[in-house]
This record gives structure tokens, C-alpha cells and sequence, in this order.
């Protein structure tokens, strides 16, 4: 190699999805400067789906038959020599009553570790795939669209305004799902597809009523198989980027009047494929007809797409154009409203929460990820309020776990419930006593993150926001927090004072609160 000359440092990788009716792996090489570029693309169809949605099990010739295709793969990763591979599975696995087991013969009989992710989990890595694959993404969500995120197991409807996500849906209405639920009944009418629609309505028009009802949505992004072959081999039109909802509408009248084999038969399309592509197109009218949607972009992206977009983030620095995390912290202030917290308050301990972790960052050994961590938590604290009065932090507590949060882990969620939870302990809790869904370090990290939350409820204890502003400075064993206020201080002075012993125990310095008047 010549002097000077630096070579660029691209990675192999494989993104595997077990999904509900089909397996399937990506490889790409990926690297810093261009991104990530894809080599192969395997799948195999398995309705893994079929099992575990009427049976609520997968059955173990399912299971020796994944296995089977699963070293297929390990294979066909060693043919590329990956550096690294991400397995997930979806609904079906995560449903699944002896998932556990599952995830234990995979390992042992092909040596890969799938990993079960959560609805929330899911779908944030198809916002990923869809961000980065369109070009034009940035351009339709300001223009205002709702991604139609159809799966086997469920569909998630999510809308953005004005480039931001204010509202995200899930309904376990997914095409496999639907088909598999209603097979039965499929005899004993004439009509079947007047019971898919009935089916499909019931909970479409309750999305409509709380979710879509005041939402201007011009753009449909439309993620799933179905749509994808819509536009693939259904519609006649050369442009494979969107339809328009006059054609969508004409390829919908033509479909209804067909049988899922002759659908298959007149158009190439796997025969599985075609069982599900009318109650699919059922749900797409259902939102055409809810919406002012002009068009339906198919954006060629999908969930290995988002995990070679998660994996190039974490491992490249890599960096998409849109803030996801924008989006997260809208739509946590939207649920804020929804659950009538004092805006005020909210916003002041929010500020406070804040400061005092950025004057805190050197000395408490936190990183960004967990200051948004700690602001959603603070917007969240009073959120059980509307609940009940009397025990508010633990109805809290109950509501944020509940609650689907795109963009955050299961494990992440657990945390923000549990900053809201320990801000109200009045001693440092014990792990083992606790024993919450998060490791032992993860659990250090929350118990600090509660100190800051409860320390900045102490600053505004009197839900005046008399506090503009504070400055921190570490001195000794003293923690300086210093306030611009007008106002008189004593009752958050006296707060800060008295719960000053278990923050002095978490980070070894005692909390001082002192006032520069502000003129």
C-alpha cells in the first residue's frame, strides 16, 4: 500500500427477518462515506403466522423447517464472509406461546441468536428504511402523510404535519391475521368479501374518529408485500413509484371481482400472496376513502432495509436527514395534552431536569441517549393525574408502559416508566427487590436520572415556575445550583434541602440551591 493512501472501511453485513409468512436476509456492504449498498437478497415463504394466530403456538415441524432454511442462511453468510448480522422476529414469533424454546433450537441448531422485537421496535425501523430509500420523504411529510405500515399481524397507521410525526396507531388488523381469523366462514356466505369489509370497518372507523378525523394527509406511504405487488404487476401504468387514488381505486373494483387463484393465474403472483392482497386493498380503500390522499407511494423499502440503517447508525455514525427523535418528543407532548397535564409545569421541570443533567454530564457518566430519556420522563411524570389524584406517580408509572412509544425499546419504555416511578422513592431501591426489565447498569442509569427528574420537581414544588433559569458548578463536595428568580425561593429551597441525603448518596455531592434575582 502506497504512503498516504487510506483505504476505506467497508463492512459486510446480513439483516435477517423471521416474519409471519416469510424468512428473509439482505446482505450489504456498508461503510461510512456511501452508506449501504446491497449484494443479495434470500427469502423463503413460511406461514409461521398461520400457527401462531389460530393456535397461538408454532408447531415443531414449523420450527424444524425454520431451522432448516436458517442454516441456509448461516451459509449463505459465510459465502460473503459477513463482519456482523442483526435477526429479528415479528409478531408471529412474539405471540408465539413457546417462543422461548424457539429462540433456543434456532440457537443451538444454526448458532444464531434472533432476537424478538416489540410492535414499536418494528415499525421504527421501517420509518427508517422509508427515510432513507425516498428521496423525496422529507418532501411529502411536510406536505403532511400517513406511512400504512401493513404486516402480516397488524397494520400501523402513523401521520406526519408539517414534517413532524404527531400520532402513530397500531390495530391488529394484518392481512394473514384477518385471513386466518375469518377462513372459517368463507363457506357459509356468498359474499365473503362483504365480511372482510364489515371485519376491517369496525376498527378502520374508530381509527378515523381518533386518530385521522383532523389530519391532512396528502401523501399515503404504503410499506408491506401487497401494495408491492400492486403496483408491481396489478396496476397497468409504467410509473412503479406511486398510484394515484383514481387508479388505485380502478385496480381495487378489478381485484374484488377476483378469486385468489385467479388473481395469481392473471397476474404471476405467489398464490399465498394473493390470498391476502384483497383484504389488503380493503384496508387501503378504507383509508383513501378516510383521507384527502392524492397519492399511494410505494417506497421500496423494508425491515432488513431499516436494520442495515440502524446497524450503519450504530456502528458508522451514520446519519439520516430526519430527526427521529423530534418526532418522539412531538408526540409525547401531544400525549401530554391528551392526558390534561399542567403544560406549565410540565415544560419548567422539563427545563430544569434538563440543565441540571448538561451541568451534571461530566461527573454523572450519562450520554445523550439517556438525556431524552430523562425529558420524556419529565414530560410524562404528571401524566397519571388524569387518572387518580391520590396515587398519580404509580398510575404514571402504569400509563408510559402501556402506552406505544415509536422510536424507543421495550426496555427504554420500562426506563422512562421507572425515572417517573424512583422520582417519587424517598430511599434508593434495591435491584433484586426491584428486579425490573432492564440490567443492572441500565438500572444505575435510571436511579440517576430519577435524582435529576425528583431534584427538578423540587425546583418548581410550588408549580409557579418561579425558576427562569439555573447555573451548576461542582465545588468540593457541593453541588451549586444557582437560580434566576424574582420570586421568593423558600418553599423550593426548603424541598431542595430536604431531599438533598439520597441524591448525596447517588453522586457524592449535596445539592445546594441558591438565587441570583433576576432585574
Amino acid at each position: 500500500m502506497k504512503s498516504g493512501v487510506k483505504i476505506m472501511a467497508i463492512k459486510t453485513f446480513a439483516a435477517i427477518e423471521v416474519g409471519s409468512s416469510k424468512l428473509e436476509m439482505k446482505i450489504y456492504e456498508i461503510s461510512k462515506k456511501l452508506g449501504f449498498r446491497e449484494l443479495d437478497h434470500v427469502r423463503y415463504m413460511i406461514a409461521l403466522g398461520v400457527d401462531t394466530y389460530t393456535r397461538g403456538f408454532i408447531s415443531y415441524e414449523m420450527v424444524n423447517e425454520l431451522c432448516d432454511v436458517l442454516k441456509r442462511f448461516r451459509l449463505k453468510m459465510g459465502e460473503y464472509q459477513i463482519d456482523d448480522y442483526t435477526a429479528v422476529g415479528g409478531s408471529a414469533l412474539r405471540e408465539a406461546k413457546n417462543r422461548d424454546m424457539i429462540l433456543d433450537q434456532i440457537f443451538i441448531k444454526t448458532g444464531l441468536r434472533v432476537k424478538i422485537i416489540s410492535n414499536a421496535e418494528q415499525r421504527f425501523l421501517v420509518f427508517k428504511s422509508v427515510a432513507y430509500k425516498m428521496k423525496n420523504f422529507e418532501q411529502l411529510i411536510s406536505e403532511g402523510a400517513a406511512i400504512v405500515d401493513l404486516g402480516s399481524g397488524s397494520l400501523q397507521v402513523s401521520c406526519f404535519e408539517d414534517g413532524i410525526l404527531v400520532s402513530s396507531q397500531n390495530i391488529k388488523l394484518g392481512s394473514l391475521r384477518i385471513r386466518e381469523i375469518l377462513a372459517g366462514m368463507e363457506g357459509h356466505t356468498t359474499s365473503f368479501v362483504d365480511v372482510m369489509e364489515d371485519y376491517i370497518g369496525n376498527d378502520m372507523r374508530t381509527l378515523r374518529r381518533l386518530r385521522l378525523k383532523n389530519q391532512k394527509i396528502s401523501h399515503m406511504i404504503v410499506v408491506g408485500e401487497e401494495f408491492s405487488s400492486i403496483v408491481n404487476y396489478v396496476s397497468m401504468t409504467k410509473n412503479k413509484e406511486y398510484l394515484t387514488g383514481e387508479q388505485f381505486n380502478k385496480i381495487y373494483n378489478k381485484l374484488l371481482k377476483s378469486s385468489p387463484a385467479e388473481i395469481a393465474d392473471k397476474y404471476g403472483i405467489p398464490y399465498e400472496l394473493a390470498t391476502v392482497i384483497i383484504p389488503s386493498s380493503i384496508i387501503y380503500k378504507k383509508m383513501l376513502d378516510f383521507t384527502t390522499v392524492e397519492k399511494l407511494w410505494e417506497p421500496q423499502s423494508d425491515m432488513c432495509d431499516g436494520l442495515a440503517v440502524d446497524y450503519s447508525e450504530q456502528s458508522e455514525k451514520f446519519v439520516l436527514s430526519h430527526s427521529f427523535e423530534k418526532d418522539i418528543i412531538n408526540c409525547i407532548r401531544i400525549m401530554t395534552k391528551k392526558f390534561e397535564s399542567s403544560e406549565e409545569h410540565i415544560q419548567n421541570v422539563e427545563m430544569l431536569a434538563l440543565q441540571l443533567f448538561d451541568g451534571m454530564k461530566r461527573i454523572s457518566g450519562l450520554n445523550s441517549r439517556h438525556r431524552l430519556l430523562l425529558q420524556l420522563a419529565a414530560m410524562l411524570h404528571d401524566c397519571g393525574k388524569y387518572v387518580t389524584m391520590s396515587d398519580s406517580i404509580r398510575a404514571s408509572y402504569h400509563l408510559i408502559r402501556l402506552t406505544e412509544i415509536i422510536g424507543l425499546s421495550e426496555t427504554e419504555k420500562d426506563m422512562v416508566a421507572a425515572i417517573v416511578l424512583y422520582n417519587s422513592y424517598t430511599e434508593i431501591p434495591d435491584y433484586e427487590e426491584e428486579n425490573p426489565n432492564m440490567t443492572k447498569e441500565e438500572f444505575i442509569a435510571v436511579i440517576k436520572m430519577a435524582a435529576m427528574l425528583r431534584m427538578g420537581n423540587s425546583m418548581d414544588r410550588s408549580h409557579k415556575q418561579k425558576i427562569e433559569s439555573i447555573r451548576i458548578s461542582i465545588k468540593e463536595h457541593e453541588l451549586k445550583i444557582t437560580a434566576q428568580s424574582l420570586y421568593d425561593l423558600t418553599l423550593e429551597q426548603g424541598t431542595v434541602d430536604a431531599r438533598h441525603p439520597m441524591f448525596e448518596e447517588i453522586f457524592g455531592l449535596r445539592p445546594v440551591l441558591r438565587q441570583k434575582r433576576s432585574l
